[in-house]
């Protein structure tokens, strides 16, 4: 089961990615605030996440856990490269084809976030 704290934290990272998410389908893409928010994310992410501690939880759940922070933390690095790539875009059909993979990349980890919150029951801590 997952303790209350993990339980908010990873609620806060999830709204964190649909922020960068809406903010990637604005029409007008304001790629300084992208930036911002990819920090946030990133920061968020390797300061809130990875310093959860993962063995107050039931074997089974801290393995899956385990494996998601895995897949979380490797989709997150590529993510990073296309937010990179996508501001330095200066063709159209190359920035459709960046935003297109960054939300893709950002479903994925909506649904590893979810995954992690929905298959694991809080406690009452």
């Amino acid at each position: 089961m997952l303790s209350k704290e993990h339980n908010q934290r990873y609620q806060k990272f999830s709204q964190l990615l649909h922020q960068l998410q809406q903010l990637i389908t604005q029409e007008n893409l304001e790629l300084e605030k992208i930036s911002a928010m990819k920090k946030e994310v990133q920061k968020f992410f390797e300061i809130q996440i990875m310093s959860l501690d993962n063995l107050e939880l039931d074997r089974s759940i801290a393995f899956q856990v385990k494996s998601y922070l895995t897949e979380m933390h490797k989709e997150l690095r590529l993510l990073y490269v296309d937010l990179t790539f996508l501001q330095a875009s200066r063709n159209p059909q190359t920035t459709q084809k960046r935003l297109a993979t960054i939300k893709d990349r950002l479903k994925i980890l909506t649904g590893y976030c979810r995954n992690i919150l929905s298959k694991t029951k809080l406690t009452q801590d």
